[in-house]
């Protein structure tokens, strides 16, 4: 068996670790920190997929069950898998769903996995097969135990840490969100004070071509002014002449 994750390419290690059984993947987590990883993600798909299926099935049993009577050992076998298996181990969901720790108990997966493919022939068959349930009732019930003896603690240390991370990052999301929507505001400020600069320079500016006009006007005037001034000097020059 290889002692470092470097032996074997990811892609190859993937696939044959999906070979294996939950039972087999349970033990294999001991081998390298990389393994653990692996398998310990395995073994949680691997619990979310039970679940499911397991929810699925029982709703599907309830439906046919109304119509059949036939199905009410499958679905008695099935309520007593959720109530007495499945239900012991719920008490590490928590850590689980948060991603702090991973589903140990590999032989309880295999196990009833097997249950839920017996449950499925016998719906699918019309045949009914015993159902030997309560040895891993046995052993669900040794697993909580154990985890409550062993991990629980840990497990609440990891959430809390969890929690902790998960407070500082809002944190400093928040601090991102005030810092950006104070660069926000700034920029919306400075954008308003350039554009009522540049309307105020475009007033001046207006203004500024007025006077110009204006002065040009005068100007003219001016000229015109002065022009029929000459003329009635030239006149009255003319008269004072011709009196004289």
């Amino acid at each position: 068996m290889p002692s470092q994750s470097g032996d074997l390419p990811f892609v190859v290690l993937n696939k044959a670790l999906r070979l294996m059984s939950y039972q087999e993947l349970a033990r294999l987590r001991q081998v390298h920190p990389h393994w653990d990883e692996i398998c310990g993600q395995m073994l949680n798909s691997g619990y979310y997929q039970l679940i499911d299926k397991s929810d699925k099935l029982l709703m599907r049993l309830q439906r046919l069950v109304q119509k059949d009577p036939g199905l009410y050992y499958p679905t008695s076998v099935l309520t007593n898998i959720q109530v007495h298996i499945l239900n012991q181990v719920d008490v590490m969901r928590a850590a689980l769903d948060e991603g702090v720790g991973c589903f140990p108990y590999g032989i309880l997966l295999d196990k009833t996995f097997g249950f839920l493919k017996q449950i499925e022939d016998m719906i699918n068959s019309g045949k009914q097969t015993d159902v030997s349930w309560e040895s891993v009732a046995v052993l669900a019930k040794r697993a909580s135990m154990h985890y409550k003896d062993n991990l629980e603690g840990i497990m609440e240390e990891r959430l809390g840490e969890s929690a902790r991370l998960k407070a500082a990052h809002k944190l400093i999301r928040l601090d991102s969100f005030l810092v950006e929507t104070s660069v926000q505001k700034m920029e919306k400020d400075n954008a308003k004070t350039r554009d009522d600069i540049m309307w105020e320079m475009e007033q001046l500016q207006q203004s500024n071509e007025k006077l110009r006009k204006d002065n040009r006007e005068l100007k003219q005037n001016q000229m015109k002014l002065e022009a029929r001034i000459d003329i009635l000097e030239q006149k009255f020059k003319t008269m004072a002449r011709l009196f004289s």
